[in-house]
């Protein structure tokens, strides 16, 4: 969802507004905001982006492994189905 950025303006001018009023300074209020940012970061345990990239390519890198050893042993089965078959049954009297 994209925000227009006329609408982000005009929301920090009502809200600079409100701070005048209450006589809470800039600073103060980046402060308490700051504050409740972090907070909310921490509730929704939130990774970083070199976290996140670090993840996905080790992802990626055993996806490629997990799909080369299914090819590997798709490949060991058939060839233990030929030997089995060429070998015939050695356990019937």
């Amino acid at each position: 969802m994209q925000i227009d950025n006329s609408v982000i303006d005009q929301i920090a001018q009502n809200v600079l507004s409100v701070l005048d009023k209450v006589g809470m300074t800039h600073q103060e209020f980046v402060r308490k905001i700051r504050e409740v940012v972090r907070e909310g970061v921490e509730h929704f345990d939130l990774v970083t982006r070199e976290e996140f990239d670090a993840t996905r390519e080790l992802l990626s890198n055993t996806r490629i492994k997990v799909d080369r050893l299914e090819k590997r042993i798709a490949e060991l089965e058939a060839a233990l189905g030929e030997v089995q078959g060429k070998g015939g049954d050695h356990n019937t009297p």
